[in-house]
């Protein structure tokens, strides 16, 4: 019955602690730096975004921006698709390199993983998930 007692007075502040952290994690994304709002205004600068879509076809080359902690910008020929992230990506950093699979496909879908690394060491800090593809194209 001792051993209960302890037991009984942590559980509760265990739970306080996973309820602060869940509401932290959902409490939104965080907000973008000047630098992250200037790249971004500059990508998306003169382009009308359309309806989204699930899946972008990533040939031709496809530069890709990283835009905060929760947004990728990939730029294939002069279209930009804005893609948010679906939840926070808290270990994605503008400098971070992304990596995903492609096995035969030329295919990047929301609902896919997308591992990020450190460029200098390869170090893996995680997996996000991709959200809806929404396209910016020329007016």
């Amino acid at each position: 019955m001792v051993r209960l007692l302890p037991m009984a007075f942590a559980l509760p502040l265990l739970a306080g602690c996973a309820a602060s952290a869940m509401e932290a994690s959902n409490s939104g994304a965080d907000a973008l730096s000047e630098r992250d709002e200037r790249r971004m205004a500059a990508l998306l600068d003169g382009k009308t975004p359309g309806d989204s879509q699930p899946c972008i076809n990533t040939r031709p080359t496809t530069q890709t921006s990283i835009i905060g902690n929760q947004m990728i910008l990939y730029r294939v020929g002069p279209v930009v698709y804005r893609n948010d992230l679906d939840g926070m990506c808290p270990t994605l950093r503008s400098e971070s390199t992304l990596v995903s699979q492609r096995y035969g496909s030329s295919q990047l879908c929301s609902g896919e993983l997308v591992e990020v690394r450190d460029p200098y060491s390869g170090a893996s800090f995680g997996s996000c998930a991709l959200g809806e593809f929404t396209p910016y194209r020329p007016e």
